[in-house]
């Protein structure tokens, strides 16, 4: 708290801007109450030296390392809800001074300035962690940028590998890759025992990854229901309802807020597929992170129009996790074989086949591939995949060249051309559907 209020009489304007920009979000009041706990338990773990603080890149397997204690921090997604919040670009200007280059990524970039400016996790920051924890499943970035960080604060960290399954690969490699991640997973575990002078607690564990398995299944449940009409919540609420599946922080709490909005979603569709309201006027697929400085975009800029993301590859790839198996080996190897194969991360060969079941499952009228200027992983590829979807389904696609948390990457003139030209291809072709 200490740190949020001296960010605040240091930068009262930027502080009113930021509680406007999340505002604007216009999230459910329970949503915003499960963030504010997420944060300041972060911060909580700062004055309980007996609680062990870890920092996670996305997607690492969380519940290895929480089974021995650590409290998982993620500088991703307090960049995140600064980029919400509509506060980065000084902090990720701080960070370029500092030498990092435009074109690296901006969630790094606003963690790191924020941070050696001394702002709180509300906007950016991120304090010493007793470890950190890196994987490369989305990007290398993740792991230099750990490495550094932990190089620079004299912390221990440890580096998961994943390969990457690419196109032309005989299926039986995948069982290479899934052997070669199981090894990690148990130096992992000796790196975790090393650390904290314990022996691995197998039963919290299990526990643990029982959880993230039923957290995982209620939200691809509650997805089934984006395939009815209208849509069952759109992109602007889903990319902040991702956060208590992603970060894993409290698990049964997710639990019941998941459970929650399923049982609402049942009783306001039953078995019906259409309901008051209808089909949307166009049904879009957004691929790639979303702009986090820019809900307007979805709520104002394509709604007006009655285009609405329906459907996103991005949010779904971090429900991928499996129930706990009867063994520790056998877990760890589940464990391994879920993180190889997810939707952000499949070669173009298995992203073509997943985009065109998309299409068809969620009765698609167009997709917007975000070409992301400082997430170059994520964005290889589209121009392939771009022409395969036109192909096939001549279905419009719009390359939306921008950054997830840089405002200052995206033009709104300009961007607004595109998108009408883009509505109006898509009228074309849904009257040729027709």
């Amino acid at each position: 708290m200490i740190r949020l209020t001296r960010f605040i009489v240091q930068n009262p304007g930027l502080f009113v801007n930021g509680l406007k920009g999340y505002l604007n979000q216009h999230l459910s009041p329970r949503l915003y109450q499960i963030m504010m706990q997420y944060l300041n338990r972060t911060k909580m773990t700062a004055m309980q030296p007996w609680k062990r603080f870890g920092v996670f890149s996305a997607g690492f397997p969380t519940e290895i390392p929480a089974a021995m204690g650590y409290f998982p921090g993620y500088p991703e997604a307090y960049a995140a809800l600064t980029g919400a919040a509509g506060c980065s670009v000084p902090s990720i200007e701080y960070a370029e001074s500092l030498g990092y280059g435009r074109d690296l990524c901006s969630y790094m970039k606003t963690s790191i300035g924020s941070s050696r400016m001394g702002w709180p996790e509300d906007f950016g920051g991120n304090r010493v962690a007793d470890a950190y924890f890196s994987a490369n499943l989305v990007c290398d970035t993740h792991l230099k940028w750990f490495e550094s960080e932990a190089r620079i604060h004299n912390k221990p960290h440890f580096a998961l590998d994943v390969p990457s399954f690419v196109a032309g690969e005989h299926e039986n490699r995948i069982e290479e890759y899934v052997d070669y991640v199981e090894q990690q997973l148990w130096d992992l575990i000796a790196f975790l025992e090393k650390e904290t002078g314990k022996k691995f607690n197998e039963k919290k564990f299990f526990e643990m990854v029982g959880n993230s398995a039923e957290i995982c299944r209620l939200f691809r449940e509650l997805s089934e229901y984006r395939k009815r009409f209208p849509a069952n919540r759109y992109f602007e609420w889903v990319r902040t309802f991702m956060l208590p599946m992603v970060s894993q922080w409290n698990q049964k709490d997710a639990i019941r807020f998941y459970s929650k909005h399923l049982k609402m979603a049942e009783k306001r569709y039953g078995d019906r597929q259409t309901i008051e309201g209808g089909r949307e006027k166009y049904r879009v697929l957004w691929e790639g992170i979303t702009l986090w400085y820019n809900v307007d975009l979805y709520q104002k800029v394509l709604a007006d129009k009655g285009a609405r993301i329906v459907a996103e590859p991005y949010t779904y790839s971090f429900a991928g996790r499996s129930k706990p198996k009867g063994s520790l080996k056998e877990t760890l190897r589940q464990i391994a074989r879920d993180h190889i194969l997810v939707p952000f991360t499949l070669n173009l060969d298995r992203r073509i086949a997943y985009f065109n079941t998309l299409i068809q499952e969620y009765d698609l009228d167009g997709i917007i591939l975000h070409a992301n200027q400082s997430c170059r992983p994520s964005s290889t590829g589209q121009l392939d995949l771009q022409e395969a979807l036109q192909k096939k389904w001549g279905i419009p696609v719009l390359m939306m060249n921008t950054d997830h948390c840089d405002p200052r990457a995206y033009a709104e003139g300009p961007m607004n051309t595109r998108i009408e030209g883009f509505v109006e291809l898509m009228e074309s072709y849904v009257k040729r559907k027709a």
